[in-house]
This record gives C-alpha cells, structure tokens and sequence, in this order.
C-alpha cells in the first residue's frame, strides 16, 4: 500500500514516502479529491493486496488428517537452542542489512550505483518509513571540534547592517513596511521570465523585469512546511522531517515576528487555507508572528475552493484591503493556495487561462492572475508606496516531462526571488546563489536591525559573505555554490557537478576537482554539524 502511494507522489517530491509526507496526514479535507483524482491507485493496490493473499494461500503447507506411522522426534531441547541461537544471528545480520559497521540505511543505496538519481529504485517505500520512524531523532556529529567548527560556520549574526540606500533615493523618515508573497508551487520552468518569454504567469513576467530578480535561487526544502519554515525563522532543511512536524517543534526559536518586533514592528500572516492547515498557525505563534488570517478570520465560505481553503482571487484582494488596518510600519507574509492538486479554478474563470502537458499549469496561471488583483488592490491602499515587497515560491512544484534538469537533485529546489519596490529602487539581475534562509536576514539588514540572531542564511546585501546554499533530500545532503554542487551521503562526498554546464547531472568531477570537494564537504559539515547540535540540545536562539 505505501509503495502505491508512490507510483503518484514520487512525480511531486521526487523521493520516496518517508515521515516527512506522513506528518501531512493531518489535512484530510483534500483526501476525497484524492482518491477521486487517483482512483487507480487504490484499485491497484487492492489488486496487490489480493494477489498476495492468494499466492499466500497457493503455498501453505497441509500435513495429512492421519499418519499411518508415528514420527520421530528429531530435533530435543538443546539442538533447538542452538538452532535458535543461530536463527537468531542470522536474523540480526539481515535486519541491519549486512555486517558493516553501520546499518543499512536509505543512503546506502548510493553505494551501489554511479547515477545519484538512481537511489531510489534501489531502496522501497516500506524500508524507507520504518526506518525513518526509528530514526527521527538526529544523532549529533563529531566532524570536528568546538573550536574549529566555530572557525567553519556559525549561523549567529549580530551588527548585520549592510544595505547601503542609493543617493538618488531619499530615505523617507518612517520605515517601510516590509511584504513578503510566497507563491505555491511557482516553478521557474512555469515562468516565462526564466523561459525566453514560454510560460504560463504574464503579470509575473511583466513584475520580475521592475524589481532586482535573482535567477540562481533556491528552495531549501520540497514542501510548503519546509519552504514557510526556513522563510519564517532562518531554520534550513537537513534533517527527514520538517522542523513543524518533527521531535524538535517545541524547540525555543525567534522568529521573524520577534526579531522584527524589535524595531517596532507589527506583524501577520495571510493565508487562505483552512486554520490549523500544516500547522502553520502554531508555528506563526512560535515565531512570533502576531495575527493570523485563514479562512475563518475571511469569513466567506462562498469563496472556498471545496479543498484547501478560500480561492486565490478572493482571498488576496480583501489581503490587500485587511493590511490597511495594521499598525504601521508592519511586516505580512503572505502564502497563496491555490496553485496546488487539485488544480481547481473558479467556475467563473474556466477556460480563461492556459493548459499545458500538466493539469498544473492552469492554476497556475489562475495565481498569477490572483496575484495581478492583489497589486492592483494593494496600489489603492495608503500603504503601497512605502512597501517592500519580497516574493519567491514555498518550493518547485512537479517536473515538466520535457525538462531533465528540473527532476534532477539541484533542479528540484532550483526557484527564483524578487525584491521589488514600487518607486524602482531595486532593479536588474543577480546570479549569485541564495536560498529562503537568507530572506530574514534580507529583511532584518534593511530595516536596520542591529541585535544578535541566528539564521542558517546571509542578507543578500552582504557582499563580504562566501555564498551557498545546502539542503537535505532524499537521505542525501546537498551544497551548493556559484559553480559546483556537492552530493555527500552523511559520511562521505558522493557526486560533485557543474550544474550550470551539466544539467542532467551526468559527469560526475569528484575525483576530479578534489580540492573544492574537500573545502565544500568541510563547509556542510560543519553547516550539519551546528544545526543537528542546535535542534538536539535545543540552541536555535543565540546566547
């Protein structure tokens, strides 16, 4: 049964089911279009189950109603101990998967085949679940010492003051309000800019040419609780399970709302699914985020989209409105729903926007559209001119069949970001890599916070910074700079790419460059090293 679950989710995450996906059970409201839109699968895995059970049957052992002679008793008391002892042993061997130092583990698949993509066909789904479920607790690392690893990386950041205002801008005496819009599931093979003018988001298009758009982006995680996390608190994704759904949720952190709460500050989120969905509710409390808008705070239930929550279109025009009664200057974080299974658009707009080789592409250009009303809006609001707006997507949503390099491990989080402000002080292109956990330290750096906090990320204002970006998918980590990226399995380095120049991932230089191996390897260990000490001894807050 998991692994027919996968013969669909596979396409989206591009990993086998593990832990991370079963915390999401808790949203069932999606599940009856589920199995509407996938009715196959249920019917393939009943089909699976029956077989067995038959061939189950088919190969069950009947001993004779009556023996003509009495049998022997072959086997007494002590041959049976040591038959059980050696039972025993064997079975222990093979549970652990052979008699290696370590147990076998997802990531030991890596070490039977030479294309990295190919991990996945050798493990299974039920291997995969039970042993992330008795795993869910990080071990912590000993690749080098308190010393040295403080000389490697620390992610605290204090006086990260490096955004300079142009002289042809004056900076007016109140702060700007800072928006950031997170887009679900807004792949960049979806958007147009990236494409030489093919996709499916015209009004993004035309708003990605009036800002300061960085093309060498990228997701830290594969789901929207991994995206809205790392966005929200600085926290990266190096571990199975997303930091809102894992043993680690109740650690101590400070949020974006705490930090920005700092230098006056107000603070909310906007967003239309149902309250309580992901668990984004409690966490926008852990990090500080003042008021919560979900579906209940809109009040309209004539605007639900039967699944998630309440459309798009509906839901950002009265965001746009509802931000006018915050206490200025104020921070909003905006999450949009409707670009996502199961790929509904209002009736009022069916046929409006175009298809494409995926059911997604639709809705996608549903909330781009959406997204077109809320500006349209947000310009009538007295607010508008004086606001920093930050938008990026929560994650890549599912490959295009046409595109390799988008199901491939750097693809599959490859994103973009945009920084725009009305009166055109940011504008043009930059290629250099960031990730979602630079965007608090972004804001924190422009609004002139000048306290201590931690974040795995950099301002992308800071010019002084070595830049990369790391994430965790699939039991492999991953970092990423400017021209390389590091595959490294927990023990090991196990693929280095010019991702740029080799997008399929095809030649692997590991052996070749050796010297940008180590020095990348040595960065994310001490990268995993901090963040697996942090989460376990509970020091997500700087002392």
């Amino acid at each position: 049964m998991l692994e027919s679950g996968d013969f669909i989710y596979y396409r989206y995450g591009l990993k086998r089911t593990s832990t991370h996906e079963l915390g999401l059970t808790s949203d069932t409201n999606i599940l009856p279009q589920v199995i509407q839109d996938y009715w196959i699968v249920f019917v393939i895995a009943f089909l699976l189950v029956a077989a067995i059970e038959y061939l189950y049957r088919k190969t069950d052992l009947h001993r004779a109603k009556k023996l003509k002679f009495k049998l022997p008793r072959l086997i007494h008391y002590p041959y049976q101990l040591v038959f059980m002892l050696v039972v025993l042993v064997f079975s222990v061997i093979g549970a652990r998967g052979g008699m290696q130092a370590k147990p076998l583990s997802p990531n030991s698949a890596s070490l039977y085949v030479t294309d990295s993509r190919l991990t996945s066909l050798i493990i299974n789904t039920p291997f995969s679940v039970i042993y992330a479920f008795g795993h869910r607790q990080l071990q912590e690392p000993k690749y080098f010492k308190e010393a040295e690893l403080q000389q490697k990386f620390s992610p605290v950041h204090q006086n990260a003051t490096f955004y300079q205002w142009p002289d042809s801008i004056k900076k007016s005496g109140q702060p700007d309000n800072i928006c950031v819009i997170i887009l679900e599931s807004f792949s960049k093979e979806y958007i147009g800019y990236f494409n030489k003018g093919t996709g499916y988001t015209p009004f993004l298009d035309n708003l990605l040419t009036q800002g300061l758009c960085f093309t060498n982006a990228f997701s830290n995680g594969k789901s929207s609780n991994q995206g809205i996390v790392a966005i929200t608190s600085g926290i990266p994704v190096l571990m199975e399970e997303p930091f809102v759904s894992s043993i680690y949720q109740n650690n101590q952190i400070e949020g974006i709302g705490t930090l920005i709460k700092k230098v006056g500050y107000s603070s909310a989120f906007f967003h239309g699914a149902n309250n309580g969905s992901m668990q984004f509710d409690r966490l926008m409390a852990q990090a500080g985020i003042e008021q919560y808008f979900g579906r209940n705070e809109y009040g309209n239930d004539a605007d639900f989209d039967g699944n998630w929550g309440i459309f798009d279109e509906p839901f950002l025009k009265w965001t746009a409105s509802e931000m006018s009664t915050l206490k200025p200057p104020f921070y909003s974080q905006i999450f949009t729903i409707s670009s996502h299974h199961p790929f509904t658009v209002p009736q009022q707009h069916k046929g409006k926007f175009k298809k494409g080789v995926i059911p997604m592409l639709e809705v996608v250009g549903y909330a781009d559209y959406a997204l077109e009303q809320f500006f349209i809006e947000a310009k009538k609001q007295p607010w508008y001119n004086n606001t920093l707006f930050i938008l990026t997507a929560d994650h890549p949503g599912p490959p295009l069949p046409e595109q390799e390099f988008y199901q491939e491990q750097v693809g599959s989080h490859a994103t973009w970001m945009l920084i725009y402000k009305p009166n055109g002080q940011f504008s043009g292109t930059n290629d250099m890599v960031v990730q979602q956990t630079d965007i608090p330290a972004t804001i924190l750096d422009y609004v002139g916070y000048s306290g201590k906090f931690m974040a795995y990320g950099n301002s992308v204002f800071d010019t002084t910074a070595v830049r990369y970006v790391y994430n965790y998918h699939s039991s492999d980590y991953m970092i990423i700079n400017n021209d390389f990226a590091l595959q490294f399995d927990g023990s090991r380095s196990i693929g280095l790419y010019q991702y740029k120049s080799d997008s399929s991932l095809n030649d692997n230089l590991l052996f070749e460059y050796p010297d940008i191996t180590a020095t990348m390897e040595d960065k994310l260990k001490a990268i995993i090293q901090t963040h697996h000490e942090a989460m376990v001894r509970n020091k997500l807050i700087p002392e």
